[in-house]
């Protein structure tokens, strides 16, 4: 028997962390189990667990401070009668762990991004051992929470983000966008998927722009949520500034990533840090190839030279060489690509993730 679980997220956004959230979540509900999200109405995990019909009840986080909050999430224990709460957005950790404790409801927390769980690090790592465990979604970033905390030992747990692989492979009928996107039957495409301020989209454009001009069938697609700091617009500034903009493409927010995945020659990834990389793992269903910045996760989903490559932060001339190879050499894309979908499946698929949740789950509720 599953137990009955609670996941909590008051995330607003449309980022990986989010859609992950709600892949997992289904996939548990598939298997058996009974689950609850609690979330932000409206939001992005709402709409999108109300398609999959995964019951959901409404969640406001103001702060890690916020006692209402605290109350809201202790009554949503109660009454789902949750045996396990699973937090994922790491402005609720405070929060779950005070209702878990409250509620008597053992708590796991999933950490998706490489920062300190808060400050001041001694205090925080004694706070946060009194859940029953912390997920890290890569080797690095266990060792990084091991490294600020002093955790107690066997509280982190690395498991593997995984994804629906099934979902990449393309369909009988249109298997990509290019049509939609209108580009020209023999385009080359790069693409970059994620938050304009975080996968390194405006570093990355000094190199398309000389790309664009040795190759005049390339084009570029920027797939993914906007901020504050770096609008939309002005990303269509910073295209223009290069000579790009009759070359490039910015999407926005997309929900069809698998489709999106499958439109690209080639994805370039290059965050100042990062976690995992859901997106390396997505291209790689799709058999796209990869270019991704030597850092954190990177390097656990890039097998470098294998299934894409690895380039040293900043470091422009090193980028330059390796698209221009994969662009001139279509067969070297193909056993890139190849080599990169036989890896997500062994291992980072979903059926891998979910089963290894499922025992963690269990393992806790006990």
């Amino acid at each position: 028997m599953l137990p009955r679980v609670l996941v909590l997220s008051s995330s607003r956004d449309n980022g990986g962390t989010d859609r992950h959230a709600v892949t997992l979540g289904s996939a548990y509900q598939v298997l058996g189990g009974s689950v609850r999200f609690a979330c932000g109405p409206e939001s992005f995990i709402d709409h999108a667990n109300q398609a999959v019909h995964v019951p959901r009840a409404s969640f406001k986080l103001r702060n890690s401070g916020d006692i209402r909050a605290t109350l809201r999430l202790i009554q949503l224990i109660r009454e789902s009668k949750a045996q396990v709460l699973h937090s994922h957005a790491r402005r609720d950790f405070v929060c779950a762990t005070l209702a878990g404790r409250l509620a008597r409801c053992p708590v796991i927390l999933q950490v998706h991004v490489v920062r300190p769980l808060g400050k001041p690090l001694h205090l925080a790592g004694h706070f946060f051992s009194q859940v029953e465990a912390i997920i890290a979604v890569s080797d690095f970033a266990q060792q990084e929470l091991e490294r600020w905390h002093p955790l107690r030992k066997g509280l982190v747990r690395r498991i593997y983000n995984g994804i629906e692989t099934k979902r990449f492979l393309a369909p009988s009928n249109s298997s990509n966008l290019r049509t939609q996107w209108l580009l020209p039957d023999d385009a080359l495409v790069i693409g970059m998927v994620g938050r304009l301020t975080t996968k390194g989209q405006c570093g990355f454009l000094p190199v398309a722009a000389t790309l664009a001009a040795q190759f005049p069938k390339l084009y570029f697609v920027f797939v993914g949520p906007d901020a504050q700091e770096l609008t939309y617009k002005d990303f269509q500034q910073e295209l223009a500034a290069q000579g790009l903009q009759e070359r490039s493409l910015v999407v926005g927010m997309s929900d069809q990533i698998p489709a999106v995945m499958r439109s690209l020659d080639i994805l370039v990834h290059l965050p100042r840090e990062e976690a995992f990389g859901l997106a390396l793992a997505e291209a790689g269903a799709a058999c796209v190839p990869v270019v991704a910045t030597r850092i954190g996760g990177c390097t656990e989903v890039v097998e470098d030279g294998k299934t894409g490559f690895l380039v040293e932060l900043g470091d422009d001339a090193q980028l330059l060489e390796h698209l221009q190879r994969l662009l001139t050499d279509p067969l070297l894309r193909q056993r890139l690509g190849q080599a990169a979908q036989r890896r997500v499946h062994q291992e980072f698929s979903a059926e891998r993730q979910i089963t290894e949740l499922c025992s963690l789950y269990k393992e806790v509720a006990q």
